[in-house]
């Protein structure tokens, strides 16, 4: 397997395994252990900072939740993606008072790739406009 292949397979690893299947057990095998999401104005680090600060959060409001990649572009170490995400918000997220109201933002996202795993990610989507048109 070519590096490219193999990082579009961790790639593609985690949005169907991670956040589809909700397998936040796999963390290890798609993050490298000390590696960065940058999602707006926030930095999550590390394993358990992905995990407990940012997926749990984002997974338990939006239990259905399902991505889906639009666009994945590979450069050595480096990826871009656009994806968009739906679901239903089940549980209060944000200030967001929860009524099983609709879910759908895109995004995009920068990758660095390291050991076979996500070190790191840029993140930016217009998730917080949805939210800011919701009543709170």
């Amino acid at each position: 397997m070519s590096d490219r292949q193999a990082h579009e397979a961790v790639l593609v690893r985690l949005f169907e395994e991670f956040w589809n299947r909700q397998a936040l057990d796999d963390v290890a095998d798609v993050f490298t252990e000390d590696a960065v999401i940058h999602f707006g104005a926030s930095d999550y680090v590390g394993h358990a900072g992905i995990v407990e600060d940012f997926a749990r959060p984002f997974m338990a409001a939006f239990p259905d939740l399902k991505h889906e990649i639009l666009l994945l572009l590979i450069d050595g170490d480096m990826a871009s993606m656009r994806y968009r995400g739906t679901g239903h918000l089940r549980e209060d997220y944000a200030g967001v008072r929860a009524t099983g109201q609709p879910f759908e933002y895109h995004g995009i996202a920068i990758f660095r790739l390291a050991q076979g795993r996500v070190a790191e990610v840029w993140s930016n989507s217009d998730m917080a406009g949805w939210l800011a048109a919701q009543p709170a």
